[in-house]
């Protein structure tokens, strides 16, 4: 605009009477503006070039990273096959164990045989000899023992029998482990897929710069072919400067052409300004990006944790098998030395027969029976030893597995620290960038609404969008979380309370469609308050939600004691007493064959456009039946309305 009035108050001058620089002034100021402009668009394509440059090498690195947990998820799958394979070989050995066992008794009732065979023999020589009666109580001495020894096998029966279902317990941990890896990877995935399409709407917003560049470009040819035209003006200037009245007309012709170009020139400012505003952008999607990448390494470490965790578990795992072989062998020797026992025995037997046919020899074979007796005696003794080292090996293993239920309740606390970081990180690190993003786009679209296309207000209006879902995600996750870390009080509440404090929170829906609840029965419930008001406002809300557009919403709640056995539910205990709790409604209901899918993490029956939510709901409603050691239950028909039948300890 200065040049312009510049321009005007020079206009009235006749052209003879002007220096030379005050006729060159306005074109050079024209020249140095295109040479500023078109440094300026030179600087933009550079830039252009190190932002493709940076979206090339962030796509490498996501490239590498999907292959790098595709290895992961390899390395866990064998690890999987290698624990299954471990669990075969454990029950191969509890199935030898049991016919070695078997094998004991069957030798036990031979010796027991064996034992009333000799009591005979002596009853037949107790009038030939006192030395008889001295044996007699000698083998009940070792009778007793035997009966000891076999009181100590049982022992160490039951304690087997304990050591496995301690084992069965740890198996039971380490698959709720993989079943949270699958969780973790599955939040993944997502995240992968969020960053495709913020990849598409860089795409997007790449391909109208280049359309912008394009428009600047043509400017700039229409300036060009503008100086060449005030350069032939100029020269026709000179050549007219006798026809005066000719030159006065060209030269208000000219100032309307100046001012036509001062014009052009503001228009060029207000691009390159609105240019600079993308740069800023688009510095803020770098370090959202470089944010994202930080979150992605931290994860990374995380699951190389988890890694060198399994390759312990694995190591330990190898060690057991060791000690099982070891084991095997120590019972191999047994029955070796059971068949050399049972070679005695059919010698004793000759020997017995041999007494009753003759028994002037008596006393010679009493001499013997007194040297085999020692012989069990010392026998015996060795016996003893081995079932101490046995119980010392025993204890060890018991120490051991103590020490293994130390390190698991520690890797729980650590999982826990871990959560409780989740929560934190979520509700202040991911959530602040969001609440930036809404507020910068509100105020765009308050002062720049004007200055806006429709399509960019309705890229604004998308931003919005997508802002409100990814912050509602976020507060479902950490209601999903906190479901896990909360501290679990029991109290017994009425559960009409718990509904009225629902209906309260939900007041505005309840009016707006008209809806009716209808609390038939209630009873008194020993519940985790806060979770299970979490729970009824979720059921409550999706059946406000699914319910028919013409159609006002009933919802019947029913609350009853009963025994299992009344309730005819296959996982229920038949004499245990239950609080049987019914959700139903009138709504759009769903087919059964997605009662239980409907019960998973990011699981939806419909899309975005027609219901909006995130797919966590109702898995936030069965995390908390089971932390009432509960079940629940869904079935429904289309256009039928559905039930939600929860069974929790009375």
């Amino acid at each position: 605009m200065k040049t312009a009035k510049v321009t005007t108050s020079t206009s009235m001058v006749p052209q003879e009477a002007l220096p030379a620089n005050k006729k060159n002034y306005g074109n050079g100021k024209t020249s140095d503006r295109l040479i500023i402009a078109n440094k300026e668009l030179a600087f933009q394509s550079n830039e252009k070039a190190q932002r493709i440059a940076e979206l090339t090498l962030a796509k490498k690195e996501l490239a590498f990273q999907n292959k790098e947990k595709a290895k992961r998820a390899a390395e866990l799958s064998i690890a999987n096959k290698e624990l299954a394979f471990q669990n075969d070989e454990k029950e191969k050995r509890a199935a030898e164990l049991g016919i070695a066992n078997k094998e004991l008794a069957y030798q036990d009732e031979e010796k027991e045989k064996r034992a009333a065979e000799l009591n005979i023999a002596n009853k037949e020589l107790a009038f030939q000899n006192k030395e008889k009666e001295k044996r007699a109580a000698e083998l009940s001495i070792a009778n007793k023992e035997l009966a000891f020894q076999n009181d100590q096998k049982e022992k160490r029966a039951e304690e087997l029998v304990v050591a496995n279902k301690e084992l069965a317990y740890q198996n039971q941990v380490k698959e709720k482990r993989a079943a949270e890896l699958v969780i973790a990877n599955e939040e993944l995935a997502f995240q992968n897929k969020e960053k495709e399409k913020r990849a598409a709407e860089l795409n997007i917003a790449n391909i109208e710069l280049a359309y912008q560049n394009d428009e600047k470009e043509k400017r700039a040819a229409e300036l060009g072919i503008a100086n060449q035209e005030l350069a032939f003006q100029n020269e026709e200037k000179e050549k007219r400067a006798a026809e005066s009245r000719l030159a006065n007309k060209e030269l208000a012709f000219q100032n309307k052409e100046k001012e036509k170009r001062a014009a052009e020139l503001s228009i060029a400012n207000r691009e390159l300004a609105f240019q600079n505003d993308q740069k800023e952008k688009r510095a803020m999607e770098l370090d959202i990006a470089n944010k994202e990448l930080a979150v992605q390494n931290q994860v990374k470490e995380k699951r190389a944790a988890e890694l060198n965790i399994a390759n312990i578990e694995l190591a330990f795992q190898n060690h057991e098998k060791e000690k099982r072989a070891a084991e095997l062998n120590i019972a191999n020797i047994e029955l070796a030395y059971q068949n050399d026992e049972k070679e005695k025995r059919a010698a004793e037997l000759s020997i017995a027969n041999d007494e009753l046919a003759f028994q002037n020899n008596e006393k010679e074979k009493r001499a013997e029976e007194l040297i085999i007796a020692n012989k069990e005696l010392a026998f015996q003794n060795d016996e003893k030893e081995k079932r101490a080292a046995e119980l010392i090996v025993a204890n060890k293993e018991l120490a051991f597995q103590n020490n293994e239920k130390e390190k698991r309740a520690e890797e729980l606390s650590i999982a826990n620290k871990e959560l409780l970081a989740f929560t934190y990180v979520s509700s202040h690190d991911l959530q602040e960038p969001l609440r930036k993003i809404q507020t910068f786009v509100s105020r765009i679209r308050d002062t720049e609404s004007a200055n806006l296309t429709d399509k960019g207000k309705e890229f604004f209006r998308r931003i919005q969008e997508s802002s409100k879902r990814m912050q509602t995600l976020i507060e479902d996750l950490l209601a999903f979380s906190r479901v896990n870390t909360g501290e679990r009080i029991f109290v017994s509440t009425d559960l009409k309370s718990i509904i009225e404090e629902v209906e309260t929170e939900l007041k505005e829906s309840i009016e707006e469609k008209h809806a009716m609840i209808e609390v038939s029965e209630a009873c008194p419930v020993n519940v985790i308050r806060f979770q299970f008001r979490q729970l009824m406002l979720n059921l409550i809300g999706n059946a406000l939600k699914f319910s028919h557009p013409q159609v006002p919403p009933h919802i019947i709640i029913m609350c009853k004691n009963q025994t299992g056995g009344e309730l005819n539910n296959e996982k229920l205990s038949a004499e245990k007493k239950y609080c049987h709790i019914t959700v139903s409604d009138n709504g759009i209901g769903f087919e059964p064959k997605f009662a239980e899918r409907i019960f998973e993490v990011f699981q939806k029956l419909h899309d975005k456009e027609e219901y909006a939510g995130t797919g966590i709901g109702l898995a936030i409603v069965k995390k908390i039946v089971e932390n009432h050691n509960g079940i629940i239950t869904a079935t429904s028909e289309l256009d039928k309305g559905a039930r939600f039948d929860i069974y929790i300890p009375a």
